[in-house]
């Protein structure tokens, strides 16, 4: 299906000829068959080259011919990748879309209303080597619903759940919000990570203990308080609660790769003037090994489908 009409709370899956790809969208299949959400796939072209350009030479082949040639590549990649999804689960309502416009404005243009974006990626290192290069960290940074940076993954360690990091306080409740309601649908564990910061803490290796700890029954108390609400609307959720201190990203880095998902939040940018994923989204995004949900601030809680 290749519509201008998409219907709200879509999972958005960006769409390139990598391999990664391939990742992404099996994600996002078993996602959209569990919530019963369309998927929509994009690929976004670039804007053709302006005909009698200064710098065009006698012999350069024709932008439009150019253009038109990515355009049927394009869907002809769209194609393939929609073959990839109904594969994998059968019944879904697959949408295509190809934008003449970067991929980055592309997939933020048609995720406005999305439930999330899913991106591949091709493993360990810095962000702007991923799959979509610099796309997935302009989206991270710029989309206002959850995006999920799918990596793969090379060992045999059984997965352990669901990781989400929490400052205790209110900006902290889409990402905790987004993390129960995962671990809820999956029928996952889940550990809630609130990591202490001073500077003793920040000059030496990171470590993380069980809040149970009977010297922290204070902070215990004050975590397991800015949890009740989210905790007591997903109750069957198994929850774990550990301390960190150091700093937060290597805090949750000494786990990341031993779990299904890890989830963390981050400011938008121009909210409050700073950049929370410039600093532990991104951190983990360029460390970790395993999917990395990161929802941004200002999401809103996920309401399940009926």
């Amino acid at each position: 299906m290749d519509t201008e009409h998409l219907p709200i709370g879509c999972i958005v899956v960006g769409v390139d000829a990598a391999q990664p790809t391939a990742w992404a969208l099996d994600w996002a299949a078993d996602l959209a068959a569990l919530e019963q959400r369309h998927v929509i796939l994009v690929h976004g072209t670039g804007s053709p080259l302006s005909v009698g350009s200064p710098w065009m030479t006698p012999g350069t082949p024709d932008p439009l011919e150019l253009f038109a040639d990515l355009q049927a590549a394009a869907r002809g990649l769209l194609a393939r990748a929609t073959t990839r999804v109904v594969s994998r689960q059968p019944g879904l309502v697959v949408h295509q879309v190809v934008r003449t416009a970067d991929a980055r404005q592309a997939l933020l243009d048609v995720s406005a209303h999305a439930s999330t974006i899913v991106l591949g990626s091709r493993g360990r290192g810095h962000v702007l080597s991923i799959a979509l290069g610099s796309v997935s960290e302009e989206v991270v940074g710029r989309a206002t619903c959850p995006v999920v940076v799918i990596r793969p993954r090379h060992d045999i360690v059984e997965p352990q759940g669901v990781l989400v990091g929490t400052d205790g306080g209110p900006v902290s409740l889409p990402a905790l919000h987004f993390a129960y309601h995962h671990a809820s649908r999956h029928g996952l564990p889940l550990t809630v990570m609130h990591t202490v910061w001073d500077v003793v803490s920040s000059v030496l290796p990171a470590q993380v203990v069980s809040a149970d700890e009977p010297d922290l029954a204070l902070v215990r108390r004050a975590l397991v308080e800015s949890l009740a609400g989210t905790a007591a609307e997903f109750s069957e959720v198994s929850t774990r609660l550990l301390i960190g201190h150091g700093i937060p990203a290597e805090c949750l880095l000494t786990l990341a790769d031993s779990m299904d998902l890890v989830v963390v939040g981050h400011h938008e940018r121009g909210l409050l003037g700073r950049l929370t994923h410039g600093s532990t989204a991104t951190a983990i995004l360029e460390r970790a090994a395993v999917p990395i949900a990161v929802v941004p601030v200002s999401a809103g809680a996920l309401a399940p489908t009926s």
